[in-house]
């Protein structure tokens, strides 16, 4: 159940954000790591290693990454691959949204999408508010990268003369599109170790008062398909008041149902952490990678019975209760 919790631990770096940093790129293959050198062990070193290792023509990784789609798919992509990769990496697409964004047909998406399934590029993540429209996510660490960093001025990072340049001008993109998800990822699987959970997903609402789509970023579900637990999430920087009254207002339009809010991020505002709300519960990076206190490497979380709120128990999560 912990499989993307552990393959981060097995990395071996001991600071959580720098560990979800170095795995979004690398994963845990154990020839990918050898290849990289020394890990940083902190977040302020990981941009000089991600500009030494996958954006200065010299590294290792840069021809990997420019290749990743060309070398899954057999052939080099066409402007639809290239159209819609380039959009499912800013952020998961149901099949409506890419129509609307790359001007493909539904008989085209049709072909196109198992095509690059099949290929480990993407992959569909669940809808449960809408079954028979999958949000189509990125799937392929170098892909995802490539299309994140490198796609847009690959002949510049080629050469090398303006690596410090082009990177503060796409660094923000590093933390939004490569990192980012997988955080997302490991804060969905870290909920399946709820007891009650049988699904966890992202999840997109409609909001008839503005006439808009209301997205969080995690659903737990039960068996019978009702929320139990619904999350906001923030990567790298401080969560703020206004993303946890944005959560609460995301389950009234679901119809206010009796479910856990979770904040998860490295940091959150004061007001946050001060909310009397019995069922709110703020998460940090190190408590998604952290073990059950009697759970050994690899082994399922468990939790007594009788434990009302067995994920803050196993990892650390705060609760605040009136009285």
């Amino acid at each position: 159940m912990n499989e993307l919790r552990e393959s981060i631990l097995s990395v071996g770096v001991a600071d959580p954000e720098t560990a979800v940093s170095v795995h979004a790129l690398l994963g845990s293959d154990p020839d990918l790591l050898a290849l990289a050198g020394d890990l940083p062990q902190r977040r302020s070193a990981v941009d000089a290693w991600v500009k030494t290792m996958f954006l200065r023509p010299e590294g290792p990784f840069l021809e990997i990454a420019a290749s990743a789609v060309e070398d899954a798919l057999g052939e080099a992509p066409d402007k639809a691959v290239d159209e819609t990769l380039a959009a499912i990496t800013t952020r998961p697409r149901t099949p409506y949204d890419l129509r609307a964004v790359t001007g493909l047909a539904e008989a085209d998406l049709d072909v196109l999408l198992p095509h690059l399934e099949a290929a480990g590029l993407v992959r569909a993540d669940a809808n449960p508010l809408d079954p028979e429209a999958p949000f189509w996510t990125m799937d392929h660490r170098f892909a995802r990268f490539h299309y994140a960093m490198l796609a847009e001025h690959l002949p510049r990072w080629r050469r090398g003369y303006i690596t410090d340049k082009l990177w503060r001008m796409t660094h923000a993109r590093y933390d939004r599109y490569v990192c980012r998800p997988e955080f997302h990822r490991l804060a969905r699987e870290w909920a399946l170790n709820d007891p009650a959970a049988a699904q966890t997903t992202r999840v997109t609402v409609p909001d008839p008062r503005f006439r808009q789509l209301r997205t969080i970023e995690l659903a737990a579900w039960n068996a019978a398909g009702e929320p139990i637990a619904l999350g906001t999430i923030r990567w790298k920087f401080q969560m703020v008041e206004r993303q946890l009254k944005r959560l609460r207002y995301v389950k009234r339009l679901l119809g206010d149902p009796k479910a856990r809010l979770y904040c998860i991020a490295p940091r959150v505002e004061a007001a946050i952490t001060a909310d009397p709300d019995p069922d709110l519960f703020v998460i940090g990076p190190a408590q998604l990678l952290r073990r059950g206190a009697n759970e050994s490497a690899n082994a399922p979380e468990t939790a007594p019975n009788g434990d009302l709120h067995p994920i803050s128990r196993l990892v650390g999560a705060q609760t605040r209760r009136v009285g």
